[in-house]
């Protein structure tokens, strides 16, 4: 396969409200969507959009990297197969925004061309994604506003985000929505890495009754969240402690967490991403897949690595009702709580007028 075809344009994507964390206060996301094209005309499309204060590459960098690369991509020769893609694209040091970018437009353009490659991809070619809902800081009659909404549109897994500067709204906020929701939901925690080293596992067993599903990043300290994964009542799943795929395959054989969280756009890539599925699956851990607030084209790919994973937990991709617009319609809308994944679908067709 060859790339004849190369272009890009910026996008911004407003939030209804501000989304706020124990570290962040997020009013938008802004990136890039990158289209290629193949010699026989087919056309895909990839996302750019590196997160602030997550992603180590920033908007600018993307962007200035772009335009450099606008002459080296055409021609580019690519051949049917994951090693091929990742030998391909090494020459031009992608950053990791980039690097899913094009190979989410790549492979989307094998898959015109050879649809028994996804094939190999996917066990299940027909597969119900279970989703989580995320709620970030709120008062607590719109956290269980919220809750109660989410759960009328049938979702049951509930990412709350805590870490405030008392620990008591944040105990009484938990308890308050068991006492009225009950076991009836799975509740995860999201901490951020808000709580300091000495406080982390005594603010942990505040919550160690609740039933908590696990609790994510507790620690400021890479190392402490490490040291917690077995001392913790309460599960630790890993997320920003991921600092590169090396990595993370190195923790998996070395450490005893159960639930990794993996963000592929700040992480860099789907390739790497499925490779990654396929080793922690084999040790018997459970990925759960995240957006980090990208567009519906993005999150598409997203999709297609949740269904990878084969898993029944519920993944992190509940981020299309947080924005104001997109840039297309969704192809994978949640109902009931799950989207639904076909292969035979997939790459879904994007309107490619907004280009």
């Amino acid at each position: 396969m060859i790339i004849n075809g190369f272009k890009y344009i910026p996008f911004t994507l407003n939030f209804n409200s501000p989304f706020k964390t124990s570290s962040k206060t997020i009013t938008a996301r802004k990136g890039y969507i990158l289209q290629l094209k193949d010699e026989l005309g087919n056309l895909s499309l990839g996302e750019c959009s590196p997160l602030p204060g997550f992603s180590t590459d920033n908007i600018e960098e993307a962007g200035n990297l772009l335009a450099n690369l606008q002459n080296q991509v055409l021609g580019l020769n690519v051949e049917h197969n994951f090693e091929s893609i990742q030998n391909s694209l090494r020459r031009f040091d992608l950053l990791p925004s980039l690097q899913f970018a094009f190979e989410q437009a790549v492979i989307d353009l094998l898959l015109h061309r050879d649809r028994g490659f996804i094939n190999n991809l996917i066990e299940k070619k027909k597969f119900l994604i279970g989703v989580n809902a995320v709620i970030g800081f709120a008062k607590e009659d719109v956290v269980l506003f919220k809750i109660r909404e989410k759960i009328k549109h049938g979702y049951d897994t509930f990412k709350i985000k805590v870490g405030r500067e008392d620990i008591n709204e944040d105990f009484l906020l938990i308890k308050k929505i068991r006492d009225e929701f009950g076991s009836g939901i799975n509740i995860r925690l999201d901490v951020n890495r808000a709580w300091s080293s000495d406080k982390t596992l005594e603010n942990i067993c505040l919550f160690k009754d609740f039933n908590i599903t696990y609790i994510e990043e507790p620690c400021e300290l890479v190392c402490g969240n490490f040291r917690l994964i077995d001392q913790s009542p309460v599960p630790i799943a890993l997320d920003e402690s991921l600092a590169s795929f090396e990595n993370a395959t190195k923790l998996i054989n070395e450490c005893n967490a159960k639930f990794i969280i993996l963000k592929p756009m700040i992480l860099g890539g789907i390739i790497s991403s499925y490779k990654f599925i396929k080793e922690a699956g084999n040790k018997n851990k459970k990925v759960i897949i995240s957006s980090s607030f990208g567009s519906s084209i993005g999150r598409s790919a997203l999709v297609l690595l949740a269904a990878a994973t084969g898993n029944q937990m519920a993944h992190g991709l509940d981020t299309p009702e947080y924005f104001s617009s997109d840039v297309c319609s969704d192809p994978y809308p949640t109902t009931n709580g799950k989207i639904l994944f076909e292969a035979v679908n997939y790459p879904p067709q994007f309107d490619f007028t907004f280009l």
